[in-house]
């Protein structure tokens, strides 16, 4: 009997040059993969196999028909690594794209973890592509990202946005892409002038985008959104389509208490009020729309050579970042540094903020000299 060769899948990390958490916001996006990638090697087994983890064929196929909370709690005693590969293992059974694998997955990657980089969808995506769900008919580039992304929605419980799958999926090394997160629609690429380049700068401060400033800035923006629909009397589809007059009459920070005792909720299902915190709904609610029309204006800049226009546009991606509580003291002394060097036209937060890299768009070879940038 002939034994199955193993299968490897490949995905890189990304750099978000403008968009960053707009994602949820349903803004336009503009993302480049990185060099570094995640492998996954997966080698035909009896079970599937994620290092400590071992599911039988029939306990995969059961706990992809449960609930995504039993399936979390299933999984909460395993190191937090393996809840991205089991999770986009079980979300692939669970739609119906593979049959329960028997395989064991091991993976390897030079994509730097908790920096802000897409670490998690380059381990998501480069899963998926060993398990063969690229290789299945309907399964296109958007599709892989989406059920990635459910991984780690409802298995991992992080409630990113959708452009990281996306970009680590159909991204093009050295050309910027544009997504319009509505859920996804991928634009053509943006070519970067030869005498440029994007880097990423880490700040040494931990990303997680589970944590606690995420989160809260997510679920301000979706207050915000309730607060502008029960104002105007009609409904949007995306935070970044309510209008910029309706958004500034916001507050600028709300009592969680005080939003539920009027409004109830929000109609975002990945976080929820908690009535203890106060939230910026003014600058959160606020910022997906000006992200969106920064990106606009970005991708007509790169279009007419006129790079010098980008330095401004990243330079309120950053304040914005800032207002929402995604800052950190680490990404300010970073970015002063970057901007204060010979050939760096801009530099922002980028990802989810609050910890991890700071994107930077400078002449090729200006920040050579610095130790661990990511490209």
């Amino acid at each position: 009997m002939t034994v199955p060769a193993p299968v490897e899948g490949r995905a890189p990390g990304r750099l978000d040059v403008l968009g960053g958490v707009a994602d949820y916001a349903g803004a336009l996006v503009l993302e480049t993969p990185t060099r570094a990638v995640t492998t996954v090697r997966a080698e035909p087994r009896d079970a599937l196999v994620v290092g400590p983890v071992r599911l039988e064929p029939a306990e995969v196929d059961d706990l992809a028909r449960r609930p995504y909370p039993e399936v979390r709690s299933a999984l909460a005693e395993q190191p937090r690594w393996t809840h991205y590969v089991v999770g986009v293992a079980l979300v692939l059974v669970r739609h119906g794209v593979i049959e329960p694998p028997t395989v064991e997955l091991t993976v390897s990657s030079d994509v730097p973890t908790s920096v802000g980089v897409s670490s998690s969808a380059a381990l998501e995506v480069a899963t998926a592509r060993a398990l063969g769900a690229d290789r299945v008919g309907g399964v296109d580039g958007l599709r892989l990202a989406a059920l990635c992304q459910e991984a780690e929605n409802q298995v991992v419980g992080a409630p990113c946005g959708i452009m990281d799958q996306v970009t680590v999926a159909l991204g093009t090394a050295g050309a910027l892409l544009p997504i319009l997160c509505r859920p996804a629609r991928v634009d053509p690429l943006v070519a970067l002038p030869p005498t440029l380049e994007v880097v990423g700068w880490p700040t040494g401060a931990v990303n997680d985008v589970s944590g606690t400033p995420y989160r809260r800035a997510r679920t301000a923006a979706f207050m915000g959104k309730r607060m502008v629909e029960d104002a105007a009397g009609r409904a949007w589809d995306w935070i970044s389509e309510l209008p910029p007059e309706l958004v500034d009459a916001l507050p600028d920070e709300l009592d969680g208490a005080a939003f539920l005792d009027r409004w109830a909720g929000t109609d975002d299902a990945l976080t929820e009020v908690d009535p203890g915190e106060s939230y910026p709904v003014r600058a959160a609610a606020g910022f997906g729309g000006d992200e969106h029309r920064r990106v606009g204006h970005a991708v007509s800049a790169f279009a007419g050579a006129d790079v010098f226009s980008l330095g401004p546009l990243l330079a309120a991606s950053h304040a914005g970042y800032d207002a929402i509580g995604l800052g950190h003291p680490a990404a300010t002394a970073v970015v002063a540094e970057a901007l204060g060097r010979p050939g760096v036209l801009g530099a922002r937060w980028s990802g989810g903020g609050a910890g991890g890299t700071v994107v930077v768009l400078c002449e090729r070879g200006a920040l050579d000299d610095v130790d661990g940038l990511i490209r």
